[in-house]
């Protein structure tokens, strides 16, 4: 979401002719996009943001005068707090406000145009969000506090949105929310808006983050099953093999009922891959419901997962609760389930050798001295084929070679 929100701000201002700088200290405007979700993202942030203002220290009889603007949902967690701490700051900019990014510059910059500058030029994958905010009040998560509640965008804006993309040489979509399932939009809901963008011929393929296992249905898997355009991953974050954990967490789902959801998305979409996060020493976890957490790991044998040790966030259920694990325990049990899911994707990605996939190409890197093609197959497993040459955005038949534990490497059929 963020990295959407930060793209149709871009846009936004490459329409009133500002131009990308080639550094920060040529720049006359600095944006930092910030995240609240984990204690280490915002001090990684507020180190950035004073690092970056002290830059702009010195640069007094600069003319124009460089602004900084910090935006995201640090800056709507902190507010004014940000530029009482860092004064350097000229604009806190918080993440609903984000929706509208003309009314952001507007407010900041009035109606003045610089330069001659184009729009943010497609990419071949594009972010699109479909909804904003979340009404599920987790016990951990800062989230709702930041985003707000949920709001459906318009179903028939979207598809023109997406539609629009698609014109301008889009191939790939992820639609986006905190909780796609629960989209509405008067009676259309997050199935029936996939089969309508699924009716776009231009587009090759859609994606969608995230999913909520309290909302996740069988009709949207039987969509997923119906369309090929639609990839074979869902991510479904389980947080924990523990139903008192799951209850103290505000999950609303017990373990027996996510199994129930894995077994039937692998009975109507085989081979799908799920991915999940995973949270490890939430307040009074014990070392049995760790254990809980690594068996449904180890039983249902995810492609790949997001870990993470819990952090207090201010404001949420959760930091009234006493945080009672010290942080050894919890980056002990944290790097013993990275080190079980870090062995299931290996031997996932192993399993591939030789098989046949269709992969697009997301871009060129170089890699080692040579030139190869990015991209990804029909679920969300990284491929890269060196030595060939093929437009981002193509659909390649590829066979797979050998992994390297996290990426496939393949050669063109």
């Amino acid at each position: 979401m963020n990295s959407a929100d930060s793209d149709s701000l871009f846009d936004a201002l490459a329409h009133r002719g500002w131009l990308k700088a080639s550094s920060l200290e040529e720049a006359n405007l600095i944006i930092i996009n910030t995240c609240s979700v984990r204690e280490h993202a915002e001090a990684r942030a507020r180190a950035r943001i004073a690092e970056i203002a002290a830059i702009k220290g010195r640069k007094t009889g600069r003319q124009p005068v460089q602004r900084l603007w910090v935006i995201g949902c640090m800056a709507q967690r902190l507010g004014m707090r940000l530029k009482e701490t860092i004064p350097a700051v000229d604009a806190v900019v918080g993440a609903p406000e984000l929706a509208d990014p003309e009314a952001v510059i507007r407010r900041y910059l009035g109606d003045s145009r610089e330069g001659t500058g184009t729009p943010l030029k497609p990419k071949i994958c594009e972010f699109v969000p479909v909804m904003r905010g979340c009404n599920n009040f987790c016990a951990y998560c800062i989230v709702p506090f930041v985003r707000g509640r949920e709001i459906s965008e318009k179903a028939e804006m979207i598809v023109a949105a997406v539609e629009a993309r698609a014109e301008a040489g889009v191939r790939e979509v992820t639609l986006l929310g905190q909780n796609v399932n629960s989209y509405d939009d008067n009676g259309i809901d997050f199935p029936d808006l996939l089969r309508r963008i699924a009716l776009i011929s231009s587009l090759s393929r859609i994606r969608f983050l995230t999913s909520h296992p309290k909302d996740c249905t069988e009709k949207l898997i039987r969509v997923m099953a119906e369309n090929e355009k639609i990839c074979r991953h869902i991510h479904l974050p389980v947080q924990s093999g523990s139903d008192r954990i799951l209850s103290l967490m505000n999950r609303k789902y017990t373990v027996e009922r996510y199994r129930s959801l894995l077994a039937m998305i692998r009975r109507l979409l085989p081979g799908a891959d799920i991915t999940i996060d995973l949270m490890v020493g939430f307040p009074s976890e014990t070392e049995e419901e760790f254990a809980a957490t690594l068996a449904i790991v180890e039983e249902a044998r995810f492609t790949t997962a997001f870990m993470f040790a819990y952090s207090v966030r201010e404001g949420t259920t959760a930091a009234k609760f006493r945080d009672d694990l010290p942080r050894a325990v919890k980056i002990e049990r944290l790097n013993r389930l990275i080190a079980l899911q870090t062995a299931i994707t290996r031997s996932i990605y192993g399993n591939m050798i030789g098989r046949t996939a269709a992969m697009m190409v997301c871009d060129r890197i170089e890699k080692r001295g040579e030139t190869c093609l990015r991209g990804q197959d029909e679920g969300c497993k990284r491929i890269l084929i060196p030595h060939a040459a093929a437009a981002p955005g193509t659909v390649l038949p590829v066979r797979i070679l050998r992994s390297s534990g996290m990426t496939l490497i393949a050669e063109r059929e």
